[in-house]
Protein backbone atom coordinates (compact mmCIF):
# COMPACT_ATOMS: atom_id res chain seq x y z
CA UNK A 1 0.00 0.00 0.00
CA UNK A 2 1.42 3.40 -1.00
CA UNK A 3 0.19 6.97 -1.12
CA UNK A 4 1.07 10.41 -2.40
CA UNK A 5 1.43 13.34 -0.07
CA UNK A 6 -1.55 15.61 0.60
CA UNK A 7 -3.60 17.13 3.37
CA UNK A 8 -6.28 15.02 5.04
CA UNK A 9 -9.76 16.36 4.15
CA UNK A 10 -12.80 16.18 6.38
CA UNK A 11 -15.33 13.54 5.35
CA UNK A 12 -18.81 14.70 4.34
CA UNK A 13 -20.20 18.21 4.31
CA UNK A 14 -18.65 20.85 6.55
CA UNK A 15 -20.76 22.50 9.25
CA UNK A 16 -21.67 26.18 9.38
CA UNK A 17 -23.45 28.59 7.06
CA UNK A 18 -22.08 28.79 3.55
CA UNK A 19 -19.75 25.80 4.07
CA UNK A 20 -21.98 23.13 2.49
CA UNK A 21 -20.37 22.26 -0.88
CA UNK A 22 -23.64 20.59 -1.96
CA UNK A 23 -22.24 18.16 -4.52
CA UNK A 24 -24.13 18.82 -7.77
CA UNK A 25 -25.57 16.10 -9.99
CA UNK A 26 -23.06 15.51 -12.80
CA UNK A 27 -24.26 12.23 -14.30
CA UNK A 28 -23.82 11.89 -18.07
CA UNK A 29 -21.40 14.82 -18.04
CA UNK A 30 -19.14 14.37 -21.12
CA UNK A 31 -16.18 16.07 -19.44
CA UNK A 32 -16.51 13.86 -16.35
CA UNK A 33 -16.86 10.76 -18.53
CA UNK A 34 -13.70 11.78 -20.38
CA UNK A 35 -11.78 12.19 -17.12
CA UNK A 36 -12.88 8.74 -15.93
CA UNK A 37 -11.61 7.18 -19.17
CA UNK A 38 -8.40 9.18 -18.82
CA UNK A 39 -7.92 7.82 -15.27
CA UNK A 40 -8.18 4.24 -16.57
CA UNK A 41 -5.84 4.88 -19.50
CA UNK A 42 -3.22 6.71 -17.42
CA UNK A 43 -2.98 3.96 -14.80
CA UNK A 44 -3.38 0.98 -17.12
CA UNK A 45 -6.52 -0.19 -15.32
CA UNK A 46 -9.53 -1.80 -17.00
CA UNK A 47 -12.16 0.02 -14.87
CA UNK A 48 -12.56 3.49 -13.40
CA UNK A 49 -15.27 5.55 -11.69
CA UNK A 50 -16.05 8.70 -9.75
CA UNK A 51 -18.19 8.00 -6.66
CA UNK A 52 -19.62 10.29 -3.98
CA UNK A 53 -18.16 10.17 -0.48
CA UNK A 54 -20.21 12.88 1.30
CA UNK A 55 -23.23 10.71 2.15
CA UNK A 56 -23.75 7.42 4.00
CA UNK A 57 -24.59 5.70 0.71
CA UNK A 58 -22.10 6.23 -2.10
CA UNK A 59 -23.43 6.66 -5.62
CA UNK A 60 -21.73 6.57 -9.02
CA UNK A 61 -21.24 9.88 -10.81
CA UNK A 62 -19.34 8.43 -13.82
CA UNK A 63 -18.17 4.93 -14.68
CA UNK A 64 -15.96 3.15 -17.22
CA UNK A 65 -15.47 -0.58 -17.81
CA UNK A 66 -18.07 -1.99 -15.35
CA UNK A 67 -21.61 -1.53 -14.12
CA UNK A 68 -21.63 0.77 -11.10
CA UNK A 69 -23.99 0.54 -8.13
CA UNK A 70 -24.85 2.51 -4.99
CA UNK A 71 -23.10 1.09 -1.92
CA UNK A 72 -22.81 1.86 1.83
CA UNK A 73 -19.78 4.07 2.43
CA UNK A 74 -18.67 2.79 5.85
CA UNK A 75 -16.58 -0.37 5.54
CA UNK A 76 -16.39 -0.09 1.75
CA UNK A 77 -13.13 -0.79 -0.08
CA UNK A 78 -12.67 2.83 -1.16
CA UNK A 79 -13.44 4.27 2.30
CA UNK A 80 -11.05 1.81 3.96
CA UNK A 81 -8.23 2.50 1.49
CA UNK A 82 -8.68 6.30 1.57
CA UNK A 83 -8.54 6.23 5.40
CA UNK A 84 -4.96 4.96 5.27
CA UNK A 85 -3.49 8.36 4.55
CA UNK A 86 -3.74 11.59 2.60
CA UNK A 87 -3.55 11.81 -1.17
CA UNK A 88 -3.78 9.02 -3.70
CA UNK A 89 -3.77 5.50 -2.25
CA UNK A 90 -3.08 2.28 -4.17
CA UNK A 91 -3.08 -1.42 -3.42
CA UNK A 92 -1.27 -3.71 -5.83
CA UNK A 93 -3.43 -6.73 -4.84
CA UNK A 94 -6.51 -6.48 -2.58
CA UNK A 95 -6.61 -10.28 -2.35
CA UNK A 96 -3.55 -10.18 -0.09
CA UNK A 97 -5.36 -8.13 2.56
CA UNK A 98 -7.58 -10.17 4.87
CA UNK A 99 -10.02 -7.36 5.75
CA UNK A 100 -11.36 -7.50 2.18
CA UNK A 101 -11.72 -11.29 2.02
CA UNK A 102 -15.54 -11.18 2.33
CA UNK A 103 -16.10 -8.13 0.16
CA UNK A 104 -18.58 -8.82 -2.67
CA UNK A 105 -16.35 -6.69 -4.89
CA UNK A 106 -13.59 -9.30 -4.53
CA UNK A 107 -15.33 -12.65 -4.12
CA UNK A 108 -17.29 -12.48 -7.40
CA UNK A 109 -20.73 -11.41 -6.18
CA UNK A 110 -20.19 -7.90 -7.55
CA UNK A 111 -16.73 -8.20 -9.08
CA UNK A 112 -13.23 -9.59 -8.70
CA UNK A 113 -11.07 -6.59 -7.83
CA UNK A 114 -7.34 -7.16 -7.44
CA UNK A 115 -5.37 -3.99 -8.24
CA UNK A 116 -7.05 -0.87 -6.75
CA UNK A 117 -6.27 2.82 -6.56
CA UNK A 118 -8.20 5.89 -5.48
CA UNK A 119 -7.67 9.62 -5.05
CA UNK A 120 -9.86 11.98 -2.98
CA UNK A 121 -11.86 14.75 -4.67
CA UNK A 122 -11.59 17.59 -2.16
CA UNK A 123 -13.32 20.98 -2.29
CA UNK A 124 -12.68 23.60 0.40
CA UNK A 125 -11.12 20.96 2.67
CA UNK A 126 -14.15 18.64 2.42
CA UNK A 127 -14.02 15.13 0.92
CA UNK A 128 -16.84 15.08 -1.63
CA UNK A 129 -15.97 12.16 -3.91
CA UNK A 130 -13.23 9.78 -4.99
CA UNK A 131 -11.69 8.82 -8.33
CA UNK A 132 -11.24 5.03 -8.32
CA UNK A 133 -9.42 2.70 -10.73
CA UNK A 134 -9.20 -1.06 -10.52
CA UNK A 135 -8.50 -4.24 -12.44
CA UNK A 136 -9.18 -7.94 -12.02
CA UNK A 137 -5.43 -8.66 -12.08
CA UNK A 138 -2.66 -7.45 -9.70
CA UNK A 139 -0.70 -4.40 -10.80
CA UNK A 140 2.41 -2.69 -9.42
CA UNK A 141 1.47 0.99 -9.26
CA UNK A 142 4.19 3.56 -9.88
CA UNK A 143 4.63 7.02 -8.36
CA UNK A 144 3.89 8.47 -11.81
CA UNK A 145 0.55 6.63 -11.97
CA UNK A 146 -0.40 7.85 -8.50
CA UNK A 147 0.53 11.39 -9.51
CA UNK A 148 -1.64 11.16 -12.63
CA UNK A 149 -4.52 9.80 -10.56
CA UNK A 150 -4.19 12.85 -8.28
CA UNK A 151 -4.23 15.13 -11.36
CA UNK A 152 -7.50 13.57 -12.52
CA UNK A 153 -9.01 14.04 -9.04
CA UNK A 154 -7.99 17.70 -9.18
CA UNK A 155 -9.68 18.08 -12.56
CA UNK A 156 -12.87 16.45 -11.20
CA UNK A 157 -12.82 18.89 -8.27
CA UNK A 158 -12.56 21.77 -10.74
CA UNK A 159 -15.59 20.46 -12.65
CA UNK A 160 -17.54 20.08 -9.40
CA UNK A 161 -16.68 23.62 -8.35
CA UNK A 162 -17.65 25.03 -11.73
CA UNK A 163 -20.98 23.20 -11.74
CA UNK A 164 -21.65 24.24 -8.12
CA UNK A 165 -20.96 27.89 -8.82
CA UNK A 166 -23.01 27.90 -12.01
CA UNK A 167 -26.04 26.51 -10.13
CA UNK A 168 -25.65 28.94 -7.22
CA UNK A 169 -25.49 31.90 -9.57
CA UNK A 170 -28.52 30.67 -11.49
CA UNK A 171 -30.51 30.72 -8.21
CA UNK A 172 -29.28 34.24 -7.43
CA UNK A 173 -30.21 35.48 -10.89
CA UNK A 174 -33.90 34.92 -10.14
CA UNK A 175 -33.76 37.11 -7.01
CA UNK A 176 -31.35 39.97 -7.72
CA UNK A 177 -30.04 42.27 -10.40
CA UNK A 178 -26.51 41.32 -9.35
CA UNK A 179 -27.01 37.96 -11.02
CA UNK A 180 -25.56 39.33 -14.27
CA UNK A 181 -22.22 40.12 -12.63
CA UNK A 182 -22.11 36.84 -10.77
CA UNK A 183 -23.08 34.87 -13.85
CA UNK A 184 -20.25 36.47 -15.78
CA UNK A 185 -17.92 35.53 -12.97
CA UNK A 186 -19.20 31.95 -13.01
CA UNK A 187 -18.73 31.82 -16.77
CA UNK A 188 -15.16 32.96 -16.33
CA UNK A 189 -14.60 30.26 -13.69
CA UNK A 190 -16.19 27.69 -15.95
CA UNK A 191 -13.98 28.87 -18.80
CA UNK A 192 -10.92 28.49 -16.58
CA UNK A 193 -12.10 25.04 -15.53
CA UNK A 194 -12.71 24.08 -19.15
CA UNK A 195 -9.27 25.40 -20.04
CA UNK A 196 -7.75 23.27 -17.28
CA UNK A 197 -9.57 20.17 -18.52
CA UNK A 198 -8.44 20.83 -22.09
CA UNK A 199 -4.88 21.41 -20.88
CA UNK A 200 -5.03 18.09 -19.04
CA UNK A 201 -6.17 16.34 -22.22
CA UNK A 202 -3.31 17.98 -24.10
CA UNK A 203 -0.63 16.46 -21.83
CA UNK A 204 -2.08 12.94 -21.70
CA UNK A 205 0.29 10.34 -23.22
CA UNK A 206 -2.67 8.69 -24.97
CA UNK A 207 -4.49 9.90 -28.06
CA UNK A 208 -7.95 11.37 -27.40
CA UNK A 209 -10.32 11.77 -30.36
CA UNK A 210 -13.78 13.32 -30.33
CA UNK A 211 -16.55 13.19 -32.89
CA UNK A 212 -19.83 15.10 -33.11
CA UNK A 213 -23.33 13.68 -33.50
CA UNK A 214 -22.98 13.72 -37.32
CA UNK A 215 -19.88 11.52 -37.28
CA UNK A 216 -17.36 14.27 -38.04
CA UNK A 217 -13.89 14.31 -36.44
CA UNK A 218 -13.92 17.40 -34.21
CA UNK A 219 -11.23 16.90 -31.54
CA UNK A 220 -7.62 15.70 -31.40
CA UNK A 221 -5.46 16.17 -28.33
CA UNK A 222 -1.72 16.83 -28.74
CA UNK A 223 -0.82 13.13 -28.81
CA UNK A 224 -3.43 12.39 -31.49
CA UNK A 225 -2.19 15.33 -33.59
CA UNK A 226 1.37 14.04 -33.35
CA UNK A 227 0.41 10.49 -34.30
CA UNK A 228 -1.82 11.50 -37.23
CA UNK A 229 0.39 14.34 -38.43
CA UNK A 230 -2.46 16.90 -38.49
CA UNK A 231 -5.34 18.26 -36.42
CA UNK A 232 -8.96 17.11 -36.36
CA UNK A 233 -10.87 18.33 -39.39
CA UNK A 234 -14.70 18.20 -39.40
CA UNK A 235 -14.73 19.08 -43.12
CA UNK A 236 -13.27 15.70 -44.11
CA UNK A 237 -15.92 13.55 -45.77
CA UNK A 238 -16.79 10.46 -43.74
CA UNK A 239 -15.64 8.02 -46.42
CA UNK A 240 -12.30 9.87 -46.69
CA UNK A 241 -11.45 9.60 -42.97
CA UNK A 242 -9.15 6.53 -43.32
CA UNK A 243 -7.11 8.15 -46.11
CA UNK A 244 -7.02 11.65 -44.59
CA UNK A 245 -5.80 10.46 -41.20
CA UNK A 246 -3.52 7.60 -42.36
CA UNK A 247 -5.60 4.76 -40.90
CA UNK A 248 -4.70 1.15 -41.82
CA UNK A 249 -5.02 -2.33 -40.43
CA UNK A 250 -2.31 -3.62 -38.08
CA UNK A 251 -0.19 -4.68 -41.07
CA UNK A 252 -0.37 -1.31 -42.83
CA UNK A 253 -2.98 -2.30 -45.44
CA UNK A 254 -5.75 0.21 -46.28
CA UNK A 255 -9.07 -0.19 -44.45
CA UNK A 256 -12.64 0.76 -45.27
CA UNK A 257 -14.33 3.49 -43.23
CA UNK A 258 -16.85 1.00 -41.82
CA UNK A 259 -13.98 -0.98 -40.21
CA UNK A 260 -12.37 2.01 -38.46
CA UNK A 261 -12.90 1.93 -34.64
CA UNK A 262 -14.04 5.59 -34.77
CA UNK A 263 -16.89 4.62 -37.08
CA UNK A 264 -17.68 1.42 -35.17
CA UNK A 265 -18.41 3.41 -32.00
CA UNK A 266 -21.27 5.11 -33.86
CA UNK A 267 -22.70 1.83 -35.17
CA UNK A 268 -21.99 -0.47 -32.20
CA UNK A 269 -22.33 1.90 -29.24
CA UNK A 270 -18.88 1.18 -27.83
CA UNK A 271 -15.62 -0.46 -28.86
CA UNK A 272 -13.01 -2.00 -26.59
CA UNK A 273 -9.37 -2.69 -27.45
CA UNK A 274 -9.70 -2.49 -31.24
CA UNK A 275 -6.28 -2.40 -32.89
CA UNK A 276 -5.34 -0.58 -36.08
CA UNK A 277 -2.36 1.12 -37.69
CA UNK A 278 -1.43 4.72 -38.44
CA UNK A 279 0.78 4.96 -41.53
CA UNK A 280 2.25 8.32 -42.53
CA UNK A 281 4.80 9.04 -45.28
CA UNK A 282 8.34 8.89 -43.97
CA UNK A 283 7.33 7.24 -40.68
CA UNK A 284 7.23 3.64 -39.57
CA UNK A 285 3.85 2.04 -38.96
CA UNK A 286 2.42 2.91 -35.55
CA UNK A 287 0.15 0.25 -34.03
CA UNK A 288 -2.52 1.59 -31.67
CA UNK A 289 -5.24 0.08 -29.51
CA UNK A 290 -8.49 2.07 -29.35
CA UNK A 291 -11.50 2.06 -27.03
CA UNK A 292 -14.46 4.38 -27.32
CA UNK A 293 -18.06 5.02 -26.36
CA UNK A 294 -20.97 7.21 -27.31
CA UNK A 295 -21.83 10.30 -25.27
CA UNK A 296 -25.55 10.98 -24.80
CA UNK A 297 -27.60 13.56 -22.90
CA UNK A 298 -30.18 12.83 -20.20
CA UNK A 299 -32.84 12.22 -22.85
CA UNK A 300 -30.69 9.71 -24.68
CA UNK A 301 -29.89 11.97 -27.64
CA UNK A 302 -26.46 11.36 -29.16
CA UNK A 303 -24.03 14.21 -28.46
CA UNK A 304 -20.96 12.58 -29.98
CA UNK A 305 -18.28 10.00 -29.21
CA UNK A 306 -14.92 9.82 -27.45
CA UNK A 307 -12.13 7.41 -28.48
CA UNK A 308 -8.83 6.92 -26.64
CA UNK A 309 -5.80 5.43 -28.41
CA UNK A 310 -2.81 3.75 -26.78
CA UNK A 311 0.45 3.13 -28.68
CA UNK A 312 1.14 -0.63 -28.55
CA UNK A 313 3.82 -0.71 -31.28
CA UNK A 314 6.72 -1.65 -29.00
CA UNK A 315 4.57 -4.02 -26.95
CA UNK A 316 3.46 -5.97 -30.01
CA UNK A 317 7.03 -6.04 -31.37
CA UNK A 318 8.26 -7.44 -28.06
CA UNK A 319 5.51 -10.07 -28.07
CA UNK A 320 6.47 -11.09 -31.62
CA UNK A 321 10.14 -11.28 -30.64
CA UNK A 322 9.28 -13.45 -27.64
CA UNK A 323 7.19 -15.76 -29.82
CA UNK A 324 10.05 -16.01 -32.31
CA UNK A 325 12.55 -16.69 -29.51
CA UNK A 326 10.32 -19.46 -28.17
CA UNK A 327 10.44 -21.23 -31.55
CA UNK A 328 14.04 -20.64 -32.72
CA UNK A 329 17.49 -21.58 -31.53
CA UNK A 330 19.14 -18.41 -30.17
CA UNK A 331 22.62 -19.39 -31.43
CA UNK A 332 21.96 -20.44 -35.03
CA UNK A 333 18.55 -18.89 -35.66
CA UNK A 334 17.27 -22.26 -36.89
CA UNK A 335 13.91 -23.65 -35.75
CA UNK A 336 14.16 -25.31 -32.33
CA UNK A 337 12.61 -28.57 -31.13
CA UNK A 338 9.20 -26.95 -30.48
CA UNK A 339 8.88 -25.58 -34.00
CA UNK A 340 10.36 -28.78 -35.45
CA UNK A 341 7.72 -30.94 -33.75
CA UNK A 342 4.95 -28.63 -35.01
CA UNK A 343 6.20 -28.77 -38.61
CA UNK A 344 6.82 -32.50 -38.39
CA UNK A 345 3.26 -33.03 -37.20
CA UNK A 346 1.95 -31.01 -40.16
CA UNK A 347 4.22 -32.83 -42.62
CA UNK A 348 3.15 -36.26 -41.37
CA UNK A 349 -0.51 -35.29 -41.73
CA UNK A 350 0.11 -34.05 -45.29
CA UNK A 351 2.02 -37.23 -46.15
CA UNK A 352 -0.84 -39.37 -44.88
CA UNK A 353 -3.36 -37.44 -46.98
CA UNK A 354 -1.12 -37.79 -50.06
CA UNK A 355 -0.52 -41.53 -49.40
CA UNK A 356 3.23 -41.09 -49.71
CA UNK A 357 6.05 -41.14 -47.18
CA UNK A 358 8.27 -38.27 -46.13
CA UNK A 359 11.88 -38.32 -44.95
CA UNK A 360 13.43 -37.31 -41.64
CA UNK A 361 17.23 -36.95 -41.49
CA UNK A 362 18.82 -36.98 -38.02
CA UNK A 363 22.25 -35.34 -38.23
CA UNK A 364 25.06 -35.44 -35.67
CA UNK A 365 28.38 -33.64 -36.14
CA UNK A 366 31.51 -35.85 -36.08
CA UNK A 367 34.61 -34.43 -34.43
CA UNK A 368 32.83 -31.49 -32.78
CA UNK A 369 33.77 -32.36 -29.18
CA UNK A 370 37.51 -31.78 -29.75
CA UNK A 371 36.68 -28.27 -30.97
CA UNK A 372 35.10 -27.44 -27.63
CA UNK A 373 37.86 -29.23 -25.69
CA UNK A 374 40.82 -27.58 -27.45
CA UNK A 375 39.53 -24.21 -28.71
CA UNK A 376 36.81 -23.47 -26.14
CA UNK A 377 33.07 -23.15 -26.17
CA UNK A 378 33.10 -19.78 -27.96
CA UNK A 379 34.92 -21.42 -30.87
CA UNK A 380 32.47 -24.30 -30.68
CA UNK A 381 29.58 -21.86 -31.03
CA UNK A 382 31.17 -20.39 -34.18
CA UNK A 383 31.55 -23.86 -35.63
CA UNK A 384 27.91 -24.68 -34.87
CA UNK A 385 26.78 -21.50 -36.65
CA UNK A 386 28.93 -22.38 -39.66
CA UNK A 387 27.58 -25.95 -39.67
CA UNK A 388 24.01 -24.62 -39.56
CA UNK A 389 24.77 -22.46 -42.60
CA UNK A 390 26.08 -25.41 -44.59
CA UNK A 391 23.09 -27.54 -43.66
CA UNK A 392 20.64 -24.83 -44.71
CA UNK A 393 22.48 -24.31 -48.02
CA UNK A 394 22.47 -28.04 -48.83
CA UNK A 395 18.73 -28.68 -48.56
CA UNK A 396 15.92 -27.77 -50.95
CA UNK A 397 13.20 -25.10 -50.70
CA UNK A 398 10.44 -26.50 -48.54
CA UNK A 399 12.80 -28.56 -46.36
CA UNK A 400 13.28 -27.59 -42.70
CA UNK A 401 16.61 -27.60 -40.88
CA UNK A 402 16.29 -27.48 -37.07
CA UNK A 403 18.79 -27.59 -34.23
CA UNK A 404 17.47 -29.70 -31.36
CA UNK A 405 20.43 -29.44 -28.99
CA UNK A 406 24.21 -29.63 -28.77
CA UNK A 407 25.62 -30.69 -32.15
CA UNK A 408 22.43 -32.46 -33.27
CA UNK A 409 20.30 -31.23 -36.19
CA UNK A 410 17.20 -32.60 -37.90
CA UNK A 411 16.19 -32.08 -41.53
CA UNK A 412 12.55 -32.57 -42.60
CA UNK A 413 12.06 -33.43 -46.27
CA UNK A 414 8.30 -33.46 -46.96
CA UNK A 415 8.72 -34.05 -50.71
CA UNK A 416 11.29 -36.84 -50.49
CA UNK A 417 8.92 -39.72 -51.16
CA UNK A 418 11.48 -42.48 -51.57
CA UNK A 419 14.60 -43.74 -49.85
CA UNK A 420 16.68 -43.00 -52.94
CA UNK A 421 15.51 -39.36 -53.06
CA UNK A 422 16.18 -38.95 -49.35
CA UNK A 423 19.64 -40.52 -49.71
CA UNK A 424 20.54 -38.01 -52.42
CA UNK A 425 19.74 -35.18 -49.98
CA UNK A 426 21.74 -36.93 -47.23
CA UNK A 427 24.72 -37.32 -49.56
CA UNK A 428 24.51 -33.66 -50.54
CA UNK A 429 24.63 -32.70 -46.85
CA UNK A 430 27.57 -35.06 -46.26
CA UNK A 431 29.46 -33.49 -49.16
CA UNK A 432 28.85 -30.03 -47.71
CA UNK A 433 31.15 -30.99 -44.83
CA UNK A 434 34.04 -32.18 -46.98
CA UNK A 435 35.78 -28.83 -46.47
CA UNK A 436 36.77 -27.72 -42.94
CA UNK A 437 34.56 -25.23 -41.16
CA UNK A 438 36.18 -21.81 -40.88
CA UNK A 439 35.85 -19.51 -37.86
CA UNK A 440 35.94 -15.71 -37.90
CA UNK A 441 39.65 -15.60 -36.97
CA UNK A 442 40.56 -17.86 -39.89
CA UNK A 443 41.03 -21.07 -37.89
CA UNK A 444 39.66 -24.18 -39.60
CA UNK A 445 38.16 -27.29 -38.02
CA UNK A 446 37.61 -30.61 -39.81
CA UNK A 447 34.12 -31.63 -38.76
CA UNK A 448 32.13 -34.38 -40.44
CA UNK A 449 28.51 -35.42 -40.10
CA UNK A 450 26.60 -38.67 -39.51
CA UNK A 451 23.08 -38.86 -40.90
CA UNK A 452 20.33 -41.28 -39.94
CA UNK A 453 17.52 -41.55 -42.50
CA UNK A 454 13.96 -42.62 -41.77
CA UNK A 455 11.00 -42.72 -44.17
CA UNK A 456 7.80 -41.96 -42.27
CA UNK A 457 4.25 -42.68 -43.32
CA UNK A 458 0.79 -43.41 -41.94
CA UNK A 459 0.66 -44.18 -38.24
CA UNK A 460 3.87 -42.31 -37.42
CA UNK A 461 3.98 -39.58 -34.79
CA UNK A 462 6.58 -36.80 -34.45
CA UNK A 463 8.17 -38.64 -31.53
CA UNK A 464 8.32 -41.98 -33.33
CA UNK A 465 9.71 -40.35 -36.49
CA UNK A 466 12.51 -38.67 -34.53
CA UNK A 467 13.23 -41.87 -32.62
CA UNK A 468 13.50 -43.87 -35.85
CA UNK A 469 15.86 -41.38 -37.52
CA UNK A 470 17.91 -41.07 -34.31
CA UNK A 471 18.33 -44.85 -34.15
CA UNK A 472 19.35 -44.89 -37.80
CA UNK A 473 21.98 -42.23 -37.12
CA UNK A 474 23.52 -44.29 -34.30
CA UNK A 475 23.62 -47.32 -36.60
CA UNK A 476 25.55 -45.23 -39.13
CA UNK A 477 28.04 -44.16 -36.44
CA UNK A 478 28.43 -47.75 -35.22
CA UNK A 479 29.00 -49.04 -38.75
CA UNK A 480 31.67 -46.42 -39.35
CA UNK A 481 33.48 -47.26 -36.14
CA UNK A 482 33.39 -50.96 -37.05
CA UNK A 483 34.52 -50.54 -40.62
CA UNK A 484 37.12 -47.82 -39.91
CA UNK A 485 36.71 -46.63 -43.49
CA UNK A 486 36.00 -43.14 -44.83
CA UNK A 487 32.41 -42.09 -45.50
CA UNK A 488 31.39 -43.02 -49.09
CA UNK A 489 31.33 -40.22 -51.60
CA UNK A 490 27.81 -38.95 -52.39
CA UNK A 491 25.79 -40.26 -55.28
CA UNK A 492 23.52 -38.18 -57.43
CA UNK A 493 19.97 -38.67 -58.63
CA UNK A 494 18.99 -36.50 -61.61
CA UNK A 495 15.32 -36.72 -60.56
CA UNK A 496 16.02 -34.82 -57.32
CA UNK A 497 16.38 -31.04 -57.84
CA UNK A 498 19.43 -29.21 -56.48
CA UNK A 499 18.90 -26.73 -53.66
Amino acid sequence: MTSTAGSAPARGRAAGPGADPELPVMDADPALDGLVRAAAALTGMRCASVITMDTAVMRVMAVHGFRGASWPRDGSVVATVLARGPGAQTCDDLATETQFARSPWLDGRRGRMRAFGCAPVVLDGVLLAAVCVFDDAPHSFTDAERSRLTDVATAVAALVRAAQQARELADLAAATQLAHTETARAHAELARSTAFTRALLEVLPVGVIGGDAEGRVTLFNATAREWHGLDADPTVALEDIPRAFGLTDVHGAPVEYEDVPFRRVYTEGRVDDAEMGIALPGRSLRRVCGSGAQVRDDDGALLGIVVTLTDVTEQRALEAALRDAALHDPLTGLPNRNLLLDRLDQSLAAAERAHRPMAVLYCDLDGFKPVNDTAGHAAGDEVLVAAAGRLAAAVRPGDTVARIGGDEFVVLCPEAGSEQAAQVIADRITAAFDEPLRRGNGDEHAVGISIGLALCGPGETPDSALAASDAAMYRVKAARRGARVPTPRPVTDPTVPAP
